[in-house]
């Protein structure tokens, strides 16, 4: 843990700790625009209240999201504004995926011109499949760059106290590889909260820690902030992936229409070669029924003319016999 000048009492004016503020190599920012990002019944409007110094966003222990809209807030840490503005649950049941995003791109106009940060929050514990996917997730509002502006805010830092670890090395034994990419990728800048501590100095070095953070990322950023330029670059990454998505899946029902209709083809052109292969059978049998037929005629006639030629000869013989008989 960083080392801090000892702290007056929290609740006195703000402006009475600038003297512990340390300087930079650049300035830090006058003021810091922060945006929470997380799950629903993450610590994430909590967080914000922490951050401030005072319960401005609603906060419950509900799996439904409290923050349906986007709410911003603005205090003073060490005499300087930040600004929070607290964003919709991700992964809420009574809210649409697309609803949660729109409304989380607002946070931009709110946070003009941009924020400095986006805090990624997630509760110390088993990570969930869909907690692992919540940086894709900002990214693809976002665009990559977000991830250049992101720290994890864990929450719930007291269970670190159960398990006897430090942060460093909860992440090092107790995160899994997806859990860990996920930090990495957010080039392994995290904190936490404790959200049960009751010492206010405690607190007050909870959130410095977290404001030093927050400059490391300004002062990394070249003191800049996410942009609405940014923004539309995303947004025009996503247009052209997606333009890109719908060719591939033209040209997949195109080439699926095609195959269809060439199996279609060779099972007619099958099927009129098992007809014309019937007809032919078909023909030929008649054929043979035909010429069977025709030979049975041949021999009933045959049969007949024998017949009559034999009784012709009975007759004469008949008539022979009777005239010398008498």
């Amino acid at each position: 843990m960083h080392s801090f000048a000892p702290l007056e009492t929290w609740s006195q004016s703000p402006e009475r700790f600038s003297h512990n503020v340390k300087h930079w190599d650049t300035q830090p920012a006058e003021s810091l625009r922060i945006v929470l990002i997380g799950k629903t019944g993450s610590g994430k409007s909590s967080s914000g209240n922490a951050v401030l110094g005072w319960s401005e966003f609603k906060s419950d222990l509900s799996q439904t999201s409290v923050t349906k809209l986007c709410q911003k807030a603005q205090g003073r840490v060490e005499g300087r504004r930040v600004e929070v503005v607290d964003t919709p649950g991700l992964f809420d049941s009574t809210m649409s995926h697309h609803e949660v995003n729109e409304e989380m791109l607002k946070c931009i106009s709110l946070l003009a011109p941009g924020p400095h940060v986006f805090l990624l929050v997630l509760q110390i514990g088993r990570f969930t499949p869909e907690e692992k996917e919540t940086l894709n997730l900002i990214m693809k509002a976002f665009g990559k760059d977000a991830q250049k502006f992101t720290i994890i805010l864990f929450t719930h830092g007291d269970k670190l106290e159960d398990y006897g670890l430090s942060l460093e090395e909860f992440i090092q034994k107790k995160c899994d590889d997806s859990c860990k990419k996920l930090i990495s990728d957010c080039g392994n800048r995290c904190h936490v909260f404790n959200n049960k501590e009751k010492d206010t100095e405690r607190k007050y070095i909870q959130v410095r820690g977290l404001i030093k953070k927050i400059d490391d990322v300004v002062r990394a950023n070249g003191g800049g902030c996410y942009t609405n330029e940014m923004l539309q670059e995303a947004e025009a990454a996503i247009q052209k992936e997606t333009q890109r998505l719908l060719q591939e899946k033209e040209e997949e029902m195109k080439r699926k229409m095609e195959e269809m209709e060439e199996k279609f083809k060779q099972e007619m052109q099958k099927m009129q070669q098992r007809m014309e292969e019937q007809r032919d059978e078909n023909e030929k049998v008649l054929q043979e029924r035909d010429n069977e037929l025709k030979e049975l005629k041949t021999n009933i006639k045959r049969e007949r003319t024998l017949r009559e030629e034999e009784q012709k000869q009975r007759e004469e013989e008949d008539r022979y016999l009777s005239l010398n008989w008498n």
